[in-house]
């Protein structure tokens, strides 16, 4: 049984990759996505007319956290760019309280049945996607460091240029 199921595995791992859509690739269209805020609003990617940073991440994630508010920097920082954060939570009072204490003003959108892990394909949290103004895919970030920190603030200032 041991060898079928690590057959079956292996087979996954080599094969997967092959079948698997690259939706994240740069250079194409970022999958739409609509969901409700924490007011209970829908919101919908397709409506952001500006270069925009789709983040996913969960409140509880230390690395989640730390992008968060430096996201908020930029974001006050920088008006040329959207930010729009997907969390993925559970218990929503948790990520309301962390909302409030870090003063996020960015939309924080709910995606409670996980359907943005498949349509983005995410694998690690944090996971920031880098869209620009016609919705084309330009940058993947995966995971927060104070490489990927300069990586974020580089592509949105290069925003700042081009006006």
């Amino acid at each position: 049984m041991r060898k079928w199921i690590a057959t079956f595995l292996l087979l996954v791992l080599l094969i997967g990759p092959l079948c698997a859509e690259e939706v994240l690739k740069p250079g194409t269209k970022a999958p739409n996505l609509q969901l409700p805020d924490l007011k209970g609003n829908t919101i919908a990617l397709e409506n952001f007319q500006k270069p925009t940073l789709l983040v996913f991440f969960t409140s509880w994630s230390k690395s989640c956290q730390a992008l968060l508010k430096e996201l908020q920097k930029l974001y006050d920082e920088n008006k040329q760019i959207e930010i729009l954060a997907v969390s993925f939570d559970k218990k929503i009072k948790n990520l309301e309280n962390f909302v409030a204490k870090a003063k996020i003003s960015y939309p924080v959108l709910l995606d409670q049945k996980l359907s943005c892990l498949d349509q983005y394909q995410i694998l690690i949290l944090p996971t920031i996607v880098g869209i620009n103004q016609e919705g084309i895919i330009e940058k993947v970030f995966i995971d927060y460091d104070e490489n990927v920190q300069q990586a974020l603030t580089d592509w949105a200032n290069s925003f700042l240029k081009q006006k």
